[in-house]
């Protein structure tokens, strides 16, 4: 207590609390995100609505599981103002707790100073490639901050051999938002069952536990939940089929493949007049492409996952345990059924093993593939480069093509680290 005590008592750490709130209080003004979708929400809930309803001009207003409107409805008894910098200190809270958690997992059991400044080197070029990713949810306000937090303390309750807590926090996430529930198979493949099954548990729990906190609200929410899932369902789609066919700001796999195998659409932009597609596919070979390339993405992080835990009984070492959440995230950014750009905060997971190993192992395969990182890490705002070079970017799947090299660092990464052990 005393160290948090100094800590808090530190000039430095009230001038950093001073500029956090500043920042986040800015940003969150800027953002229309908020008051489109999570205040919508959060009134609908506590008004006992049906969250999943379209808003008058057909548009979905919550494409989230039911548990995540938990998150927002307390927003709906305060002032819209106060709701704005509440949610943004949120949002900018858990990046700070993601960061906080791979810092950790970098720096634990490093006594050796050359070493240790070796791998500040790495969290700070990690810091600086994944800034653009980091900005985005930021800028969007969106909720995905959360589950890199979530990610964050299950990553440091594994470290600590707290295999009940890790599973609650995963199961948390994973009733946030799906795509962490492939934490579940990778938690199986190393037979850590009471982290699966804590995180089971506390994934049913939190699912159904809006219905039971307004039992007589319009309808189920689960059930609808499962209506939008099921409508998601198409492969040969970007977004399953729920989103939009061509839309450059879906960057999972299914989109990208999507765009490059179909004709580009017209449209009024100068970036329609052009086409973009690689060769042109049936649906029914655009298919097979998209569940192809998912396969490999799932047996990459599957082999990561083997060579992490292959030493059993002897526990991984932290830097391992990075390395296996950075694939997860890989995984499920590349696996999700639509994964925009503010999605991708949590690919840092996966930067800096890379960028760790690359500087200390100085591993030709891994320095190659965090210039490639670095290439794709480079600015490029639009106030920067221009609207017709961010959106050609994103059409070529520049975010897809960053995971795909992140997720093949996380496996080169996980085989140089397999005799390692804490």
């Amino acid at each position: 207590m005393s160290r948090w005590r100094t800590a808090l008592g530190n000039p430095w750490c009230f001038a950093w609390g001073i500029v956090w709130i500043a920042t986040s209080a800015l940003v969150a003004f800027r953002s229309t995100e908020l008051d489109k979708c999570y205040l919508k929400a959060a009134h609908r809930f506590v008004e006992g609505a049906d969250i999943y309803r379209p808003t008058t001009d057909g548009v979905g207003l919550w494409p989230y599981p039911p548990a995540m409107v938990l998150t927002v409805a307390p927003l709906a008894w305060v002032p819209e103002w106060m709701a704005r910098v509440v949610w943004s200190g949120v949002v900018a809270a858990s990046l700070v707790v993601a960061a906080w958690a791979i810092t950790r997992a970098a720096l634990a059991g490093v006594s050796n100073s050359h070493q240790r400044l070796q791998r500040v080197t790495a969290l700070v070029t990690t810091g600086l490639l994944s800034h653009q990713l980091v900005l985005s949810p930021l800028t969007y306000q969106s909720h995905d901050p959360l589950i890199a937090a979530g990610m964050g303390l299950a990553l440091v309750a594994a470290m600590a051999r707290r295999e009940v807590l890790a599973g609650i926090f995963l199961g948390a996430i994973g009733a946030l938002k799906v795509t962490p529930m492939l934490f579940a198979p990778a938690l199986a493949l190393a037979r850590r069952w009471r982290a699966v099954i804590a995180m089971v548990a506390a994934a049913a729990a939190l699912s159904f536990l809006p219905d039971a906190l307004r039992l007589d609200g319009e309808g189920a929410l689960s059930r609808s939940f499962s209506s939008i899932v099921q409508s998601a369902s198409n492969p040969a789609k970007a977004g399953g089929g729920y989103w939009h066919d061509w839309n450059p700001l879906a960057q999972n796999l299914s989109a990208t493949i999507t765009r490059l195998t179909v004709p580009t659409p017209p449209g009024d932009r100068e970036i329609n007049a052009r086409e973009w597609s690689v060769v042109h596919l049936s649906e029914k070979a655009r298919g097979v492409a998209i569940i192809s390339g998912q396969c490999v993405v799932l047996t990459a992080v599957l082999v990561v996952v083997g060579f992490v835990h292959h030493r059993r009984p002897r526990p991984p070492s932290p830097l391992q345990l990075l390395t296996e959440s950075g694939a997860i995230a890989c995984g499920m950014l590349l696996l999700s059924p639509h994964s925009s750009n503010y999605h991708f905060a949590i690919e840092a997971f996966a930067v800096a093993p890379c960028i760790v190993l690359a500087i200390e192992r100085r591993d030709r395969c891994l320095i190659a593939l965090v210039c490639v990182l670095g290439l794709l890490g480079l600015p490029s705002g639009r106030d920067l480069i221009g609207n017709y070079a961010v959106d050609a970017l994103l059409i070529c799947g520049k975010l897809t093509l960053g995971a795909c090299v992140a997720l093949a660092g996380c496996v080169r990464a996980a085989w140089l680290l397999r005799s390692d052990a804490a």
